[in-house]
C-alpha cells in the first residue's frame, strides 16, 4: 500500500461514492434545517426542542426515502459519473480566462460610455440648436 493511501485511509477506498454519501448528508441536513424553520415558525420559540427532533427525524427519512428510491439513486449516480469526466481547467488556465473577462468587460463599458457620452451630445446639441 502507499504512503498515500496510508494517509487517506477510507476515503481512497470508498472512490467516488464519497461524494454521493455527502450529498445524500447534506440533503438530509437541508431538509431537517428547513422542517425545522417551518415547525419554529408555526409553533413558535416555545417548542425548539420539539422542532428540532421534528426536522431531525424528517431529514433522516428524506435521505432514507431517498437512497431506496432506485431513480434518485441512479440519477445522483450518473450525475456524479459525468462530473468525474470533466476536465477541470488549471490554475493558469482559469487566471488567464479571468482576465480576458475582466479586460473585456472594462473595453466593453469603454465602449458603451463614449457611445453614450457621443449621442448625449448628438441630443443636447440637436435639441439646444433649435
Amino acid at each position: 500500500m502507499s504512503t498515500q493511501q496510508e494517509r487517506a485511509g477510507g476515503s481512497l477506498q470508498l472512490g467516488t461514492a464519497k461524494y454521493l454519501y455527502t450529498g445524500y448528508f447534506v440533503a438530509g441536513v437541508i431538509v431537517a434545517y428547513l422542517v425545522n424553520r417551518v415547525v419554529d415558525l408555526a409553533w413558535g420559540e416555545a417548542h425548539a426542542d420539539l422542532a428540532i427532533g421534528i426536522g431531525a427525524v424528517v431529514g433522516i427519512a428524506a435521505v432514507v426515502w431517498g437512497w431506496r428510491n432506485a431513480r434518485i439513486r441512479k440519477l445522483a449516480t450518473e450525475t456524479l459519473d459525468e462530473l468525474m469526466e470533466v476536465t477541470w481547467p488549471t490554475k493558469q488556465e482559469t487566471y488567464t480566462a479571468t482576465v480576458v473577462v475582466i479586460v473585456t468587460s472594462i473595453v466593453s463599458a469603454l465602449i458603451i460610455f463614449s457611445l453614450d457620452r457621443f449621442w448625449n451630445w448628438v441630443t443636447d446639441t440637436i435639441y439646444l440648436s433649435s
